[in-house]
């Protein structure tokens, strides 16, 4: 018995040496620094947060058909314009200025258009410098509550 143990032991114990090899998890990236290029809208979807069970609903070909396209220039000077209007809402305007909400970990894109509208546009998901999509909600308010969400995505160009 004294033998058994003494082997479940040195095994316990050697298994417990071997130590998993843990390689680089590779580069870091700036968190939100992937905002600077030009980006095009190539699809969206359409929420209506007002159903019990809100139904989301791909309305991409409304913009993948028309042969004008949303395309949007954000800049290291923290400035943006907008090169081609697309169909649908206008959230841009012509162009303006952009800021993180917070520079450290951002979660939402504020656009100022000349000075006079502020936009607040939540980020689908975070923008580094390798990704090729970034999406942005945007929520209509009806009254005092929202009751259409979009989430809007756009390709790097």
């Amino acid at each position: 018995m004294k033998r058994i143990s003494t082997l479940i032991i040195s095994a316990f114990l050697i298994l417990g040496a071997c130590k998993p090899e843990v390689g680089e998890i590779g580069p870091a990236y700036e968190a939100g620094a992937g905002l600077i290029g030009t980006w095009e809208l190539t699809g969206a979807d359409q929420t209506d947060v007002t159903l019990p069970v809100p139904e989301t609903r791909d309305i991409s070909s409304y913009y993948e058909g028309n042969s004008s396209k949303w395309v949007v220039v954000f800049n290291e000077d923290s400035t943006y314009n907008v090169t081609s209007q697309g169909p649908g809402f206008d959230l841009f305007g012509a162009g303006g200025t952009w800021r993180y909400d917070s520079p450290e970990f951002p979660t939402e894109l504020q656009l100022t258009q000349f000075d006079t509208v502020v936009t607040a546009l939540p980020l689908g998901n975070m923008p580094r410098t390798i990704d090729t999509q970034v999406s942005l909600v945007y929520d209509r308010i009806r009254g005092d509550k929202p009751s259409v969400s979009y989430k809007l995505i756009f390709t790097r160009k």
